[in-house]
């Protein structure tokens, strides 16, 4: 299932928002200026308009709750940079479904958290795409219809540097 469920991941680790690229953190502001006294921002409450410049590095994730309190992860928009790097679109695909053990089960802990803690998630990792690795650095941010339960994750990951390797 694409290059990143193969091996295209190499890592994810954490990163400090201090040390967060700007596109970033403009995003935590525009989400936070749109929780209006919410605890979490809605989906309807996000122009693509305002967000033209990181459409493509963009993601949402529905969160889908099962009748015993489970979680399942499904995407609901993989933006086209996404596409690129990992060689597909996973639209309307489940995070459960991709090939690769070690980086689902990563993901899914990410996703599991923002949604258990409603807090949001500032992470690095690296795409590979033939023998060329690119950095990239990502935030998860819990949506909620009712402004008080998560129902969807956005996700921005957007290219900040090259390492070497």
């Amino acid at each position: 299932m694409g290059r990143s469920a193969q091996s295209g991941i190499r890592h994810i680790t954490p990163v400090a928002e201090s040390d967060l690229d700007a596109r970033l953190v403009g995003l935590a502001g525009y989400w936070a200026n749109k929780r209006r006294g919410r605890r979490y921002p809605a989906r309807a409450d996000f122009d693509p308009l305002e967000l033209k410049a990181l459409l493509g590095y963009l993601l949402m994730v529905d969160v889908v709750r099962d009748t015993e309190g489970g979680m399942r992860f499904r995407y609901r928009l993989f933006g086209t940079e996404f596409v690129f790097y990992h060689g597909g679109d996973l639209t309307g695909h489940w995070l459960e479904d991709i090939a690769n053990v070690g980086f689902r089960d990563e993901l899914l802990a990410l996703y599991r958290g923002v949604v258990t803690d409603g807090q949001m998630r500032t992470l690095s990792y690296d795409y590979l795409v033939g023998d060329q690795r690119r950095r990239f650095q990502a935030v998860l941010l819990p949506l909620s219809t009712d402004g008080e339960t998560v129902n969807i994750v956005l996700g921005c990951g957007v290219p900040v540097e090259t390492p070497p390797g």
